[in-house]
């Protein structure tokens, strides 16, 4: 209604009618035919329209601009966010990765101090070996009894030692694949 009444004016205006007498107007102005005036008021209601349409259509386009921009504003706080976890994540990483390499450094120190003392252990063992078989030979030899005795004491005794000498063996060479298990977990 305010847009009729708008062109109205406008075609009033253009066609020259003015607020002055009615003679005043029939001797200056020309008077427009009922034609022109439905022509123009046809223009003007045409462009209403488009200018109408037209604003439609941008309100729409703002809207989905709109929309873009708060997808997009989301989607880089969650990567913010996916970026906090990462680096948390790296950084645990680094701190087990440490205590890995620390395990493994008393791993070694464990596994050199173990391989000391077997070495330590297989030399007496060989020394007494040498003192039994000396021993037993001794022994064979028409010895008395109570020193029999008291050898096969000893022998039983160097056997125990050889055979704890053998258990620490096998603990070394499972410290030993410990330590290669954890030497290549740290690797990967």
């Amino acid at each position: 209604m305010q847009t009729a009444l708008r062109v109205l004016c406008a075609v009033l205006c253009v066609t020259g009618v003015l607020s002055s007498p009615l003679k005043a107007v029939q001797n200056s102005v020309k008077l427009v035919s009922m034609e022109e005036v439905s022509v123009l008021m046809y223009g003007v209601l045409q462009f209403s329209e488009s200018l109408h349409h037209i604003y439609q259509s941008t309100e729409a386009k703002l809207e989905r601009v709109m929309k873009a921009i708060r997808r997009t504003e989301s989607e880089v706080k969650k990567l913010g966010l996916d970026t906090e976890e990462a680096v948390q994540s790296e950084r645990q990483i680094k701190e087990k990765l440490k205590l890995i390499q620390a395990q493994m450094e008393s791993l070694q120190v464990q596994a050199q101090e173990s391989k000391g003392m077997v070495t330590m252990v297989e030399q007496e063992e060989a020394e007494l070996k040498k003192k039994l078989t000396d021993l037993e030979e001794n022994l064979n030899g028409s010895l008395p009894d109570k020193i029999k005795d008291k050898t096969v004491k000893n022998t039983t005794l160097l056997k125990d030692l050889m055979k704890w000498a053998e258990e620490q063996k096998i603990k070394l060479k499972n410290q030993t694949q410990q330590l290669a298990q954890l030497q290549k977990q740290n690797v990967v």
